[in-house]
C-alpha cells in the first residue's frame, strides 16, 4: 500500500513540474496538456535519462535519476517563462472542474488495477518473466544500456525503455521489482484513462 501512495505522490509531483511544458506545448487542447502532463513527464525524465545515460554521462542510479530530473524541471522552467506564471495561474483557477475530474479518474483507475493486481500479482505466462528480469537487470546494472539477465556480458539487445521507466520510478520509491512490474501495469492503465 505504501509503495502505491509513493509512487502516485512521484507521478502526480512529475505531472506539476512537467506541466508548464505541457500548457506550452498543448495550446490547442482544451486542459493545455493538463491530463498529459504526467505521461509526458515520465517519457521525457525517462528519455533524458535514457539518452545520456546510454552516451556514458550519466550513471545507473538515482544520481543520474535527479540530474535528468533537473534538465526536465529546467526545460519546464523555461516554458514557464515563455506561458507566463500569471496566464498559468488563471487558467488553473479557472479550470478547477477539469482538474479535479482528471486527478479524481486517474487516482480511481490507478488504483482500482492496482488492486487487480494486487489480487492476482503471480508474474507467469506470456512473457512477463522477461519483463521482470529486465526491470530486476535495469535496477542492478551501473550503466546504460542495462546488463543482459541471460547472456553475461552483454547489453540486453531488446527493447527495453518502457522497463527503465519502470524501473526509475522503482528505484526512487526503494520498491522492489516484483511490486513494480505491477504498479508499472497499474500506472500505465490509469495515464491511459487521463488520456
Amino acid at each position: 500500500m505504501l509503495q502505491f501512495f509513493l509512487w502516485y505522490l512521484l507521478i502526480s509531483l512529475l505531472g506539476l513540474l512537467t506541466f508548464p511544458l505541457a500548457y506550452f506545448m498543448l495550446p490547442k487542447l482544451t486542459d493545455r496538456g493538463y491530463a498529459f502532463s504526467r505521461a509526458l513527464g515520465w517519457l521525457l525524465w525517462g528519455y533524458i535519462f535514457w539518452l545520456l545515460g546510454s552516451l556514458g554521462v550519466l550513471p545507473n542510479d538515482s544520481g543520474g535519476q535527479i540530474f535528468a530530473l533537473l534538465i526536465l524541471v529546467a526545460l519546464s522552467g523555461a516554458a514557464l517563462r515563455q506561458v507566463g506564471w500569471t496566464n498559468l495561474k488563471d487558467w488553473l483557477r479557472t479550470q478547477i472542474g477539469v482538474i479535479l475530474t482528471i486527478e479524481i479518474l486517474f487516482l480511481v483507475a490507478f488504483g482500482l488495477w492496482a488492486l487487480v493486481r494486487a489480487a492476482n500479482p503471480e508474474i507467469v505466462g506470456t512473457e512477463k518473466p522477461m519483463e521482470l528480469a529486465f526491470i530486476n537487470s535495469i535496477l542492478r546494472s551501473p550503466t546504460l544500456p542495462p546488463n543482459d539477465p541471460w547472456l553475461s556480458g552483454y547489453a540486453i539487445s531488446y527493447y527495453h525503455f518502457g522497463f527503465i521507466l519502470v524501473a526509475m520510478l522503482a528505484r526512487l520509491t526503494a520498491t522492489a521489482g516484483s511490486v513494480a512490474f505491477n504498479l508499472g501495469g497499474a500506472l500505465v492503465f490509469g495515464l491511459a484513462a487521463i488520456g
